[in-house]
Parts: structure tokens; sequence; C-alpha cells
């Protein structure tokens, strides 16, 4: 499928970076919109429908994408070509930061979980820019380790704990990572991403959803999943209850 079809180019007067990540550098040096402005002359605000691909695994690298709205899974694939989740990015996030700093091509896809808007920064622009605000540089890596800590946590409960157990944490880490405060324990993920998250079947988790609401732990209405009981399910994500086989 070809990627620009997926794609509205909005007009450069609807990207504003006054509001942006990159307007705050450090606590006590900000950049101007002008500047920006000046500086990001290629920066392109991209809208995507569900599904659709913002980065492809084995591409050259070429930019970052900081997610103005929305949510996009950050994946690689696995056994049997199936994707295993990474993480997920959400408004403010960024994604491409690890390939550009390598200068390689990227090592993983991005895809469009729900509709998303993206402002694309092309890396020429971004290299003027990080030579230009040298702090800037500390920011984003301070960013690829935040991403990479959180890798690092998954595959230690991959090696440690059971599916049941990842599934539960993956959900409060969902719930907590969700911007929206009246709606923070809501999960809107389909049950194929949400068994892309922790490397298992979807026939697998539908065992685990029934009987997460079979305790009360979880709740459905219209297709999507609500926590009901934090507290059960943080001590299932800590190995320390277990619900009934």
């Amino acid at each position: 499928m070809n990627i620009a079809r997926n794609i509205i180019a909005f007009s450069e007067d609807s990207i504003g970076c006054g509001n942006c990540w990159l307007n705050n550098f450090a606590a006590n040096e900000n950049c101007s919109s002008e500047f920006l402005n000046k500086i990001l002359l290629n920066k392109e605000e991209k809208n995507y429908s569900k599904g659709a691909y913002l980065i492809k695994s084995g591409v050259l690298v070429s930019g970052v994408y900081c997610i103005q709205k929305g949510t996009v899974k950050v994946f690689k694939k696995g056994i049997k070509n199936k994707d295993f989740i990474l993480w997920v990015a959400r408004k403010g996030d960024i994604i491409g930061l690890n390939s550009f700093i390598n200068d390689e091509v990227y090592s993983f896809s991005a895809s469009a979980l729900e509709e998303t808007s993206a402002c694309f920064i092309p890396s020429s622009d971004l290299k003027i820019l990080l030579s230009k605000k040298p702090v800037a540089f500390v920011k984003l890596m301070g960013n690829v380790c935040d991403k990479l800590n959180f890798v690092e946590q998954r595959i230690t409960s991959i090696s440690k704990k059971t599916i049941k157990e990842q599934f539960a944490e993956i959900l409060i880490t969902i719930s907590r990572n969700n911007s929206e405060s009246d709606k923070n324990l809501v999960i809107n993920y389909s049950v194929k991403d949400l068994a892309s998250f922790v490397g298992t079947t979807k026939n697998y988790l539908y065992k685990i959803l029934v009987e997460f609401t079979d305790q009360k732990i979880l709740s459905v209405n219209n297709r999507k999943f609500a926590i009901s009981n934090m507290n059960a399910l943080s001590l299932i994500a800590a190995g320390e209850n277990k619900l009934p086989k």
C-alpha cells in the first residue's frame, strides 16, 4: 500500500511550534516560534488513518515524527511475522530519534492505532537545530533513554513473568499513560494489539480476559475494556495474587 495515499498534508500555517516540545529545551532557555520556524523550514504536519504506516523497518532514516494527536504503535516483526509492540507513542512523543542519532535505517516500524496527526521534521533541519541549540541534544538523549528503559523493563518482564502477569502490567502502563484524566482507566486497544504487547495469541489472551472480567477486574463496554479493580490488577502484575485456574 502506498503510504502517501493515507496521508493528508495540512498547510504550513497549521503547524505551530509555539506549544511544541521543541519550545522548551531547558528550564531557562526557550526557542521562540520565529526561531523554530526559521530553522525548521521543511517541517510538515501529516494526518494518518488507522493502520497507516508512519515508518517502515529497513527504510533509510529521513527524519523524526512528533505526535500531535492520536496513538502510534512502534513494533518489530517477530516469529511467524507477528507484530511485537515495543511501545506506544502518544501526543508529545517523538518517533525515530534512535535511528536519527545513529544515522541508519529505521530498525522498527510505526503505524497508527487510530486517526493520528504527526509533525515530520527532516533530519537535515533537525541537525541544523541541534548545532545551533546543543542543549536540545541532551533533551533528545533523555527521551531516547526513557524509551530504552521502558523496553528493558519489558524484556525483564518477558523473561521473568507469566503471560497473565505481563498482560496485567501492560494494562496498568497503558492506563497510566492515557492523557485524558477522566478516562485513564479505559483500554482502547484491539485484542490483536494487546496480544502483540505480550507476545501471545489472541485466543490465549481471550481466556485471560474472560478470567479478568469474571473476577470483575475488567469490564467490557462497546468493545472497550475498562479497569474496574486496579488493586487486584496490580497484585497480579507483581506476581502476588493468582486468579483461580
